[in-house]
C-alpha cells in the first residue's frame, strides 16, 4: 500500500474518529472510485453509514467487503451489528459466530455475541463468553464493564463491584464505574471509594465524566444524609446532562396530542375479544415501582419476565407514523402485522411459561395498540407520589434519549403529560387497566399484591409474597431495591430534602 492511499484511509478514519460521518462516507465513495476492490475502505464507509442509521446502505458495504475479503474479521462483526439493530438475532448471531471460528479469541466478536445474548435474556450464556472474553483482554475496560453489568442483574454484587473496582484501577476517569458504584455501596459504611471520589474532582474531567461522577456523589452524600451537598452534586450532574442534548419537550406535547386525537373517536368495544393470548405489560413513569411490580408478578410459576425489552414501542411507533401521514388509517391499519413483527421479536426470547411480563415503561404511549392487538392483555399501570417520583427521576442518571428527566421544570411537565394521556385511556378502554400506586403496596403489600394476581387472572401463587428471592435479572437502577423485602423508606423520601418542598417540583 502506498502513502498516498494510506493518508487517503487515514483522512477518512479521522473524520470518523470526529464523528463527522458524511464527511468519512463522501470521502469513501471518492476513494471507491479509483480502488473499488478495498475492503477497508468498505468497511470504514459500513461503519459511517451504520452511524447515521443507514442500515441498508451499511449492509451492503459489509457485504461487498466480506467478498473481497471473507477473512476480514471487523466485517464480519460489523455486519453481525448491523443485524443486531434491525432486531434480526439469528442472523447477527450468526456473523458474530463466524467471526470467532477465525478468530475465538477475538474480544470485540465476543463482547457483541454477549450483549446479544444478555438483550435476550440468555444471562448465563452472556457471562459465559464475557469471562471467555476477558481470559484473552484481562486489562480490557469494556470487557469488566459488561461483566460488571451482567453480574449485578443476576444479583452477584460482589463480583460486580470486582470487576468495577478493577476499572477504576485501570482508568480512574472512567466514572461511569463509579456511577454504578455508588448503586451497590451504602456510604454510612463504605469510605474508601467515597474518598477515592471527592480526589477525582480535582482531575481534568470532560462533561460526561463529571455527570457520572456528580450522579455519583448525589448518591452518596444522600446515604450519608447530607442531604444539601447531595442535592447540589444533582443539580450539577442534571444540569451538564440536560446541556448536552437539543431536546425540546414541545415535540412529547405534539406527540400526546396527536395520540389522543388519532384515537379520539376509535371504538375499542368493536375489536373481538377471541384473541386468546394475554400478555402483561407493566408501565408507568420510571421510578414508579415498575421493577418492583414486575418481580411481584414473574414470581408466579406461570410467568416469565422480559424486562424492558423496548420493541412494541418501536413497532407501534411506526405504525402511528404511517397513520399520522395517512399512508393507512386507524380503522384498516395493520394489526395483524405489528402483532407479529412484536411475536417475531418474543421468538429471540426463552418464553418456556404460559405468559410473560413486558416492562417497558414508555409503552405507555401506545396502550391504545396494545389493546387492539391484544385484547386481553392486562396493562398495569403504576403511580407514585409525584413529588417522590419526580425526585427519584432527578436523582438518577438514565440512558433515555429524552432529556426531560434532567431539568426540573420539564421533568414537571412531561410527569403531567403523563398523567394526562393515561386520563385519556383510562376514559376510552375503561375498567380494563389496573392501576396500582406504590404507596398502597407498600403499606398493604399482601392486600395489593392478591389484588393484583387476580387482575392478572392468575391463581394465587404464595411466591409472589416472596418476590425478592426471585432470581430473574434485573437490568433497572432499581437492580438493588427489587431483590430487598419491602420497605418504606422510599414514601416522602423527598421530604428529607427541604428545599424540594419550596423549589423543586412545586406546581406537582
Amino acid at each position: 500500500m502506498n502513502n498516498n492511499i494510506k493518508n487517503q484511509i487515514q483522512k477518512i478514519i479521522n473524520f470518523y474518529k470526529i464523528e463527522n460521518y458524511e464527511k468519512a462516507i463522501e470521502l469513501a465513495l471518492q476513494f471507491l472510485k479509483t480502488t473499488p476492490e478495498s475492503d477497508i475502505v468498505l468497511n470504514l464507509l459500513g461503519l459511517s453509514y451504520q452511524k447515521i442509521n443507514r442500515l441498508d446502505k451499511s449492509e451492503t458495504s459489509f457485504k461487498i467487503a466480506n467478498q473481497i475479503n471473507p477473512n476480514n474479521i471487523s466485517v464480519l462483526n460489523n455486519l453481525g451489528n448491523n443485524f443486531k439493530y434491525r432486531f434480526n438475532f439469528d442472523k447477527a448471531r450468526e456473523f458474530f459466530l463466524l467471526a470467532l471460528k477465525k478468530k475465538p479469541d477475538y474480544t470485540e466478536a465476543l463482547l457483541n455475541l454477549g450483549n446479544l445474548e444478555f438483550a435476550v435474556n440468555k444471562n448465563e450464556k452472556a457471562i459465559e463468553l464475557f469471562e471467555k472474553a476477558l481470559k484473552t483482554n484481562s486489562k480490557a475496560i469494556p470487557v469488566n464493564l459488561n461483566l460488571a453489568i451482567g453480574y449485578q442483574s443476576m444479583g452477584n454484587f460482589k463480583k460486580a463491584i470486582d470487576h468495577l473496582t478493577k476499572i477504576n484501577e485501570l482508568n480512574e476517569k472512567f466514572t461511569r464505574a463509579d456511577k454504578m458504584l455508588s448503586v451497590l455501596f451504602d456510604y454510612k459504611v463504605e469510605k474508601k471509594h467515597y474518598e477515592k471520589m471527592i480526589n477525582k474532582m480535582k482531575l481534568n474531567l470532560n462533561n460526561e465524566q463529571k455527570i457520572y461522577l456528580f450522579f455519583a456523589l448525589g448518591k452518596a452524600n444522600e446515604d450519608k444524609s447530607n442531604y444539601t451537598e447531595a442535592l447540589e452534586f444533582f443539580k450539577k450532574g442534571n444540569k451538564l446532562k440536560r446541556i448536552n442534548s437539543n431536546y425540546s419537550i414541545d415535540k412529547d406535547i405534539q406527540l400526546f396530542s396527536n395520540i389522543k386525537l388519532m384515537f379520539e373517536n376509535f371504538n375499542f368495544n368493536l375489536i373481538s375479544k377471541n384473541f386468546k393470548k394475554k400478555p402483561i405489560f407493566i408501565v408507568g413513569m420510571p421510578r414508579s415501582g415498575t421493577t418492583l411490580i414486575e418481580q411481584i408478578i414473574s414470581s408466579h410459576k406461570y410467568v416469565k419476565s422480559l424486562g424492558e425489552i423496548n420493541f412494541f414501542n418501536i413497532s407501534a411507533e411506526q405504525e402511528f407514523k404511517k397513520i399520522l401521514n395517512k399512508t393507512v388509517s386507524l380503522d384498516n391499519f395493520d394489526m395483524e402485522h405489528l402483532r407479529k413483527t412484536y411475536e417475531n421479536y418474543l421468538n429471540n426470547f426463552e418464553i418456556n411459561k404460559e405468559f410473560f411480563t413486558d416492562k417497558t415503561l414508555l409503552n405507555f404511549f401506545w396502550i391504545g395498540f396494545i389493546k387492539i392487538c391484544y385484547p386481553k392483555a392486562k396493562v398495569i399501570i403504576c403511580l407514585r407520589d409525584p413529588k417522590d417520583n419526580c425526585f427519584s427521576i432527578y436523582k438518577n442518571l438514565f440512558d433515555y434519549e429524552g432529556a426531560w428527566c434532567y431539568d426540573e421544570k420539564e421533568l414537571s411537565s412531561y410527569y403531567r403529560l403523563f398523567k394526562n394521556i393515561i386520563e385519556f385511556w383510562k376514559q376510552k378502554i375503561p375498567n380494563e387497566l389496573y392501576e396500582i400506586k406504590y404507596e398502597d403496596l407498600i403499606e398493604r403489600p399482601e392486600k395489593n399484591i392478591r389484588e393484583l394476581i387476580k387482575y392478572c387472572e392468575l391463581d394465587w401463587d404464595e411466591s409472589c409474597l416472596n418476590f425478592h428471592k426471585n432470581k430473574s435479572a434485573i437490568k433497572t437502577l432499581s437492580v438493588n431495591q427489587a431483590r430487598k423485602q419491602i420497605y418504606k423508606t422510599s414514601i416522602n423520601s423527598f421530604k428529607k430534602y427541604k428545599e424540594t418542598s419550596d423549589i423543586l417540583f412545586k406546581d406537582l
